[in-house]
């Protein structure tokens, strides 16, 4: 008997978990820029792409996961011995989980507030034009903490936020206070809890 009540209170858990849950796949662009440079060295942020998807638990507070590629552009100009400017080409895998909190709550209109850490898996840094591969200057991953605003009107949404590295971002002792951080803006579609 108690191991009927027992799966009974799981499967209750599980159904009412899976009532509160929303996927969010989103689009958009992302800017990704260098904080402290190594001496004689500027990095600026372009325009990037970022695609991928979230998933929500929860109603008012939520619960916000996801895994995202992002494809990011800076763009440098070294000036210690002669100018040479370029642009490295960046891929990543992004996995976050964030904590949302809906600081309206009007049916079909939400305004939300989120935050919480983020990690950047490094797939690729190349150099634009020669595709030369410079990945083993990076680390191969960065920490980062991220938080933004977003609005759900219907079943689209649209976030717009910033993230800035915690972790060092070149591989070796040579710049150890280089650090990433960058804005980004999706929009996307909500499936489920009756959106879509």
């Amino acid at each position: 008997m108690k191991k009927l009540i027992t799966l009974s209170l799981a499967i209750f858990a599980a159904v009412q978990l899976i009532a509160q849950v929303q996927f969010n796949p989103q689009i958009g662009i992302t800017t990704l820029s260098l904080k402290n440079p190594p001496s004689g060295v500027t990095f600026d942020g372009k325009i990037g792409m970022n695609l991928g998807a979230d998933l929500r638990f929860g109603e008012r507070f939520q619960i916000q996961p996801g895994v995202h590629h992002i494809n990011s552009i800076t763009a440098f100009q070294s000036t210690d011995a002669e100018v040479e400017t370029g642009e490295v080409v960046y891929k990543s895998l992004k996995i976050k989980a964030l904590a949302a909190f809906n600081l309206i709550d009007a049916g079909q209109l939400k305004l939300r507030i989120n935050a919480g850490p983020s990690y950047d898996f490094l797939l690729s840094a190349k150099e634009k034009e020669s595709k030369i591969n410079v990945k083993e200057d990076y680390k191969n991953g960065t920490f980062f903490l991220q938080g933004g605003v977003g609005v759900d009107f219907l079943f689209l949404t649209a976030d717009l936020g910033y993230a800035h590295g915690l972790s060092q971002t070149f591989a070796g002792e040579g710049a150890p206070d280089s650090k990433m951080a960058g804005m980004y803006f999706t929009v996307g579609i909500i499936f489920g809890k009756g959106k879509k």
